[in-house]
């Protein structure tokens, strides 16, 4: 079994059949790009991942855990759905970061609601068995991977003095502070200017050579030939072709590929 499965997922909005039968496998470290047109189920199935949307069917086993095995949803906790979530980072288009919070307070603030949580029912959190330990050992990991993505200078800023660019580098750091299994990005230089697309990219670049596992939903498609490991182009609902770059970006078997492909000029035929 892969590090990641995901079977048959299926996810409908009333009439509206968003996701068919979605199903993939990913290893340890290997990134999946995830490519098509807006309205394909691309952000949906991220979402379903991440357990902000349920599944009407499928199964999600990380690591050989079954996070999501069909049924009825209603039978999950909250506790148990967050717990869940954690297995999941999510970076989003649109950075979300707390306005109110200084950089550093948007990394810590979820790892410190988890460590009191964890810590109060007579857990650890980060080999800490102390709440004050615990918050000392969760400010030096969120100044650890500030440095990562190049930003710990900026620590004690607030997000509307830092670029886009800078705030999405922040908004990466922040789903690391959780240490999932799997991180997804949607679409995450879809709301920067082209100046500042490159710095993010960047970032995800060094996350690759960190043997992150990492699932990314993107319209660069140099970035997603260059980095991936494997590609899934989605269309309407259904996976159309799923391969390495060099079968599904370099040599399209699909006719709704290579019309999408076509778009783009350093790829198309």
């Amino acid at each position: 079994m892969s590090f990641l499965n995901v079977e048959s997922i299926k996810k409908s909005f009333g009439k509206n059949e968003v996701l068919k039968d979605i199903s993939f496998s990913l290893e340890k470290g290997e990134v999946l790009a995830i490519i098509g047109s807006s309205g394909s189920g691309k952000t949906t199935l991220l979402r379903c991942l991440n357990f902000l949307e349920t599944p009407q069917s499928g199964r999600i086993i990380v690591n050989g855990n079954v996070l999501f095995d069909g049924g009825d949803p209603a039978k999950k906790t909250e506790a148990e759905i967050r717990k869940n979530r954690l297995h999941f980072g999510l970076v989003f288009q649109s950075f979300n970061l707390f306005p109110q919070y200084k950089v550093i307070e948007n990394i810590t603030l979820a790892p410190l609601l988890a460590a009191k949580e964890q810590i109060k029912t007579g857990g650890e959190y980060m080999g800490e068995k102390t709440y004050k330990k615990a918050a000392e050992a969760i400010n030096k990991n969120a100044e650890r991977l500030l440095s990562k993505v190049g930003l710990l200078e900026k620590k004690n800023d607030y997000p509307c003095n830092l670029s886009g660019g800078q705030q999405q580098r922040v908004a990466i750091a922040r789903a690391l502070a959780l240490n999932p299994d799997v991180l997804c990005f949607d679409e995450p230089t879809s709301a920067l200017d082209p100046e500042l697309t490159g710095e993010v990219l960047s970032v995800i670049r060094g996350l690759k050579s960190s043997d992150s596992t990492m699932i990314v939903v993107t319209h660069e498609i140099g970035f997603a030939h260059d980095v991936a490991d494997k590609i899934i182009f989605m269309d309407e609902g259904v996976i159309a072709e799923q391969g390495t770059p060099q079968q599904v970006i370099d040599n399209p078997q699909s006719q709704r590929t290579k019309a999408f492909l076509s778009r783009f000029n350093q790829f198309g035929d």
